[in-house]
């Protein structure tokens, strides 16, 4: 099974200068993405390069820490609200921090479409661009919502996924504050009303999310509601 691998600067560097000339000539957009990778206690400027079979996260800052992602290691890849998010079968290390969900915010004009639309092209992918996105696979989300946690100090934004088997918050702002769970380990959820969300899970403390736009409508929790006591009944 491949894996994404950090690579020396020289043969990375090497790498996408000798590929670049064939892959524009294939590709419908290929300007790279400019975007900010959130990663623990800031961002890192950076460019995202669509090659072959191949997404690149090329981190401006240190050339070293880029980070080479192979299509068929990607489990989902979403755009919303000017962010990507690229969750990862397996963690992978950009900078020194090992994450499963790379969060890249989008800069001023920039289109995620073609990012989008490069991991839709693969058999057995999943590629969403918001609640109405249709699923593909068994893993599929049925809903994204932009949602918020507060801290003690502050708060940070994200995304809040409903998939089939776990439940997911994935932070732009701080990774930290990222977490998922599945349906199996949640004791139990509470929408006091459509933009307040919280989730009690059996081990770990309570996590209470606010919901953005139209918040979540009753369809959409009668379904994460049924996923949980049906995975709790399997404990």
């Amino acid at each position: 099974m491949t894996f994404p691998v950090r690579i020396s600067p020289t043969i990375f560097l090497f790498s996408v200068l000798s590929v670049m000339p064939a892959m524009a000539q294939q590709a419908a957009n290929p300007v790279p993405l400019a975007v900010e990778l959130a990663v623990p206690f800031g961002t890192v400027p950076g460019k995202l390069l669509l090659l072959g079979n191949h997404i690149v996260f090329l981190d401006e800052q240190q050339l070293e820490s880029s980070v080479v992602m192979p299509k068929s290691t990607i489990e989902r890849l979403t755009a919303e609200g000017g962010t990507v998010a690229i969750v990862m079968k397996e963690p992978v290390r950009a900078r020194s921090a090992e994450l499963r969900t790379l969060n890249f915010r989008v800069g001023t004009g920039g289109d995620p479409a073609a990012v989008t639309a490069w991991f839709a092209s693969g058999a057995g992918s999943m590629a969403g661009t918001g609640p109405g996105s249709a699923p593909s696979t068994a893993s599929a989300q049925t809903g994204t919502y932009q949602a918020r946690h507060n801290h003690r100090i502050g708060d940070c934004k994200g995304r809040l996924v409903l998939e089939a088997n776990q439940l997911a918050y994935e932070s732009v702002d701080d990774v930290s504050h990222s977490r998922r769970w599945e349906y199996k380990s949640i004791k139990e959820t509470s929408l006091s009303n459509p933009y307040e969300l919280e989730i009690k899970p059996f081990a770990g403390g309570n996590y209470k999310l606010y919901l953005d736009g139209s918040g979540m409508d009753p369809a959409a929790y009668k379904t994460l509601v049924d996923r949980v006591v049906a995975a709790r009944s399997q404990r």
